[in-house]
């Protein structure tokens, strides 16, 4: 019968998912067993089927009900499970946020503080205030971890691991608008380094930058990885590029017994030889660098190089350290690198009119804690943020938008960063004393229900043109929502033209 062969099969299937199937998947199989076996009862009663075979049918359909109703009292006990972990979670990051207003770059003694180690320091310095004492920690970048993209702006993972009163885990998020700008030709920048007659650029100058070499062939992630010569005995050909341009590249290993390789550096690659595994298993990787000879041929001799990433930058992020007793500390952070351009000439910034628009990325941390029955969700953000500059009265205000929260999914909230005066130096730090009680404060906005003015906002504005307006805008925020809502983050911005 057609009901009886639905019913083996929608067995079979819940048979086979009953070990590994998602929730949906088996709340799905059940329902397939009990309207097959309904349809079974249903099709006995209707041919007049014996009275054993309608009681086994009415028994499958009863058990296939009763496996749907444990179904559904294990995803509730999950659900409640779930829900009852985010709280605590909520709770933890609620208090890591804290009520104060900011955790700007000067604002030490409120116990939170993150920078750049350094000038020429790739790392970011964290530091929190215990008991008056300003303990800093050095997070190093995980080179391992892929951090998307934030409008624009490349992101990095940093990591520490901290000692004595700040034991326990440190991790930030910081994005940066390191942009690589294009250079002159090929056949210009390398005009004094290229054979005229042949395109090639000379061992010389193809083996003395490394951070200018690339190629998918060179993908070792450490050392040196190795190159033998064709059958043809002649050279080894591999495509790549030199500073930015795509082409090829030709190495000849020179004396015999060696082999063309290239050695990971700390930007790019080296180009040399070794000597021969095979032959030499004594000392099978001895590089020597600039060993042999290695070229490079681009493909388009008038294509544009590619210059070195801006060394100064602006940079945004979050970060959190986790004791090890599970507090959270949470904080923003901003900051320049290399000695960002800054605005040179205040007298002629404060001559400026007319307004600009800026737009980028915001990242951050919120919680939303209740104990009263009411939402609890916490965890880090993504969001879109706008700055609208008016230079003709010296103010700025801010929106943010279009969050994404722990999950990856959109929360219908926005954020109004509130007007505030710009100073003649491109800084705007909330302290401007209008004294109407909304000034450099913000107000989110969760579902369409505005919460009251809170918190501050501050930043400032870099890079200006030659006509000093400034191109680039970066700052932190911290917003409440009534007594359950916190959220600390920042954001960068850029000119749109």
């Amino acid at each position: 019968m057609q009901a009886e062969t639905a019913l083996m099969n929608a067995e079979n299937a819940l048979e086979m998912l009953s070990a590994s199937a998602t929730d949906t998947q088996m709340r799905d199989a059940y329902r397939a067993v009990q309207s097959a076996a309904n349809n079974l009862v249903m099709a006995l009663k209707a041919n007049g089927g014996t009275p054993s075979a309608v009681e086994e049918a009415t028994t499958a359909r009863q058990n296939a009900k009763n496996m749907a109703d444990n179904l559904a009292m294990k995803i509730t006990d999950a659900q409640a499970a779930a829900d009852k972990a985010m709280a605590a979670t909520a709770a933890k990051l609620h208090a890591g946020i804290g009520s104060a207003l900011l955790m700007a770059n000067t604002d030490v003694p409120r116990g939170r503080h993150a920078y750049y180690s350094g000038t020429n320091d790739p790392n970011i310095t964290a530091e929190i205030n215990v008991a008056g004492t300003t303990v800093p920690t050095v997070l190093t970048e995980d080179k391992k971890a892929m951090v998307a993209d934030n409008y624009g702006w490349a992101g990095k993972r940093y990591t520490a691991s901290g000692t004595g009163v700040v034991a326990g885990t440190f991790e930030a998020i910081v994005y940066s608008n390191v942009e690589p700008t294009p250079g002159e030709k090929f056949s210009v920048q390398y005009s004094a380094n290229i054979d005229a007659t042949t395109g090639v650029l000379n061992d010389t100058t193809t083996e003395g930058t490394a951070s200018r070499v690339a190629s998918p062939r060179f993908d070792q992630s450490a050392g040196v990885k190795t190159f033998e010569l064709p059958s043809n005995n002649v050279a080894v050909m591999i495509p790549g590029s030199f500073h930015g341009v795509a082409g090829q590249y030709s190495c000849v290993p020179g004396a015999a017994g060696n082999t063309c390789a290239v050695r990971m550096a700390a930007e790019g690659f080296t180009l040399g030889t070794v000597s021969d595994a095979d032959n030499n298993p004594a000392t099978p990787l001895a590089f020597a660098a600039a060993g042999g000879t290695w070229t490079f041929k681009p493909g388009n001799p008038d294509a544009l190089v590619t210059s070195t990433p801006d060394p100064y930058y602006a940079s945004y992020g979050w970060w959190i350290h986790t004791a090890e007793d599970g507090k959270l500390t949470v904080g923003a952070l901003i900051d320049e690198k290399g000695g960002i351009q800054g605005v040179p000439d205040s007298t002629r910034l404060a001559d400026l009119h007319g307004t600009a628009t800026y737009s980028g990325g915001a990242v951050g941390n919120y919680a939303l804690s209740s104990s009263t029955g009411g939402t609890n969700d916490a965890g880090h953000f993504t969001a879109m943020a706008t700055l609208e500059a008016d230079f003709s009265d010296n103010s700025v205000t801010g929106t943010l938008d279009n969050f994404m929260g722990a999950d990856g999914m959109s929360r219908d909230w926005s954020v109004e960063m509130m007007k505030q005066t710009v100073a003649t130096n491109g800084g705007f730090d909330g302290t401007d004393g209008r004294g109407d009680g909304g000034a450099s404060k913000t107000k989110w906005t969760i579902d369409g229900t505005a919460g009251s003015a809170s918190g501050l906002w501050r930043g400032k504005f870099k890079e200006p043109r030659d006509d000093l307006v400034p191109t680039v805008g970066f700052g932190t925020f911290h917003s409440s929502f009534g007594v359950d809502g916190r959220m600390v983050g920042a954001f960068g911005v850029n000119l749109e033209e």
